[in-house]
């Protein structure tokens, strides 16, 4: 049966061979076919490979929901594994995990990528353990972690670091603060032990080793001072506090020309321990007396001119106040004539021999500018005053040479028409502003060209006396 149907199946192949040559021997003969040419190309593929699945795994308290929202991998979008390692740098800074892995794998509906996540731990409570100067509560706004957070050694650290500083700032001087459990892998919460020991208040502040200024003058430059009443308000003993009054100190005594200034501090505590006696101890060194007086810089003034108007002189014990006056002197000189971006900087130089220095003023003059265009700014939600009721109080109109008192005078009679905010917690109060343009290679002043003025230095308002 089956060699019947193979013979009939080799007979009809070897007919139908037959009658294909028979027809090619009518036919009439015809050229040989052209050499074959370089094969066409294939069309170069137009389809993406897409992202067909976006899988998370390995999160026990993270939702998938939340870790997706955050990839920029998502379904349906173009594969690229350049976003997806910058998906792995994203998931790792919410600190919420300490590894991301990332697999991908090829489908015929496209590419499923995976994440791996593992997690860090989640503070699943907070313990104050020890505390009765404070309630959880109060330290629970100091520490800065929260449950739910993940467990992060470094975040428990600085939360214990933070909870012993504000115990010493409301002078729990002694107080130790320790990690009981938030600093092993195995943890699951935060435990502080805390030893406050006493609160530690000042009963009396003294100096030692002032000439120059008495302690009740030195008392205004410090703010560690007893309490009213001695148990109300203030008066407890906060190192930090101790530290910036000795700079304050120091600076104080710097402005006086007491440049080799040095100062400590002591506290006496009594047989309670709850009293100190604070004492700032203070070497004065020699105070520095002026040498010379010079400037640096300037061809509109003459030297002679401009050092009349200084307060500080050749031989007079360097003050910062009067300088700070003197340089402000000097701006108002140049800026009454136009100056008003004139730049003027004061610097001792130290000489040799010991209480010596040398006062140095160095100018930058700059152009005389003029007034272009006087823009009115009026700030509020209903704003109502008019536009010529503020310019009728300001003495400077276009083509003015610019000064900066009349400046600073225009300023002054905005304020007391009692028409605007003065008041820092109501409003910004009125200010004169002075932009000016870029500056032109020939033309040292703002010109009103007629057009809109783009300032490309950012305001400046003229100093005050």
């Amino acid at each position: 049966m089956h060699d019947g149907r193979r013979l009939g199946a080799v007979i009809a192949l070897a007919a139908a061979a037959m009658l294909t040559a028979a027809q090619a021997s009518a036919q009439p003969s015809l050229p040989p076919p052209a050499a074959p040419g370089p094969a066409p190309q294939p069309p170069p593929p137009t389809d993406k490979l897409l992202v067909a699945d976006v899988r998370i795994i390995g999160n026990e308290t993270s939702t998938q929901q939340s870790i997706q929202s955050q990839l920029k991998t998502r379904k349906d979008r173009e594969f690229d594994p350049h976003v997806v390692q910058a998906d792995v740098r994203l998931l790792a800074s919410t600190g919420r995990f300490h590894h991301i892995r990332p697999y991908t794998q090829m489908t015929p509906a496209g590419m499923v990528v995976t994440y791996e996540v593992f997690e860090r731990p989640t503070i699943r409570y907070i313990r104050y353990l020890g505390n009765r100067g404070f309630s959880d509560a109060q330290l629970a706004k100091q520490d800065g972690i929260n449950v739910g957070e993940p467990l992060n050694r470094y975040a428990v650290e600085e939360a214990r670091r933070k909870i012993e500083e504000f115990y010493r700032s409301k002078g729990f001087v002694d107080a130790q603060v320790s990690i009981q459990e938030g600093d092993q892998a195995q943890d699951r919460g935060v435990v502080f032990a805390i030893s406050e020991g006493q609160l530690q208040r000042i009963s009396s502040v003294h100096f030692v080793g002032n000439t120059i200024a008495s302690g009740e003058r030195l008392k205004t430059q410090v703010k560690s001072k007893p309490g009213i009443l001695w148990y109300l308000f203030r008066g407890k003993v906060d190192l930090k506090l101790l530290d910036e009054d000795i700079e304050r100190l120091t600076m104080y005594y710097r402005g006086l020309g007491y440049f080799n200034a040095r100062i400590s501090r002591e506290l006496e505590f009594g047989e309670s321990g709850k009293w100190a006696r604070l004492t700032f101890v203070i070497y004065e060194g020699p105070r520095y007396v002026i040498h010379n007086v010079s400037l640096v810089g300037n061809q509109k003034f003459g030297q002679e001119a401009l050092l009349a108007r200084l307060e500080l002189k050749s031989g007079d014990h360097f003050n910062l106040a009067k300088l700070n006056r003197d340089v402000n002197t000097l701006r108002d000189v140049y800026g009454g004539q136009g100056h008003i971006f004139a730049d003027i900087k004061a610097g001792p130089r130290f000489l040799e021999e010991v209480g010596q220095l040398d006062l140095v003023y160095n100018i930058q003059e700059g152009g005389v500018w003029q007034a272009g265009q006087v823009n009115v700014h009026i700030k509020g939600e209903h704003p109502h005053t008019r536009e010529s009721v503020v310019r009728d109080r300001v003495s400077v109109r276009p083509g003015d040479t610019l000064n900066t008192r009349e400046l600073r005078q225009s300023e002054r009679r905005l304020r007391a028409s009692q028409l605007f905010a003065t008041d820092p917690a109501k409003g910004e109060a009125p200010r004169v502003l002075v932009r000016p343009p870029e500056l032109q290679e020939s033309v040292g002043t703002i010109a009103n060209s007629g057009g809109t003025c783009r300032p490309a230095y950012r305001g400046q308002s003229p100093d005050h006396d």
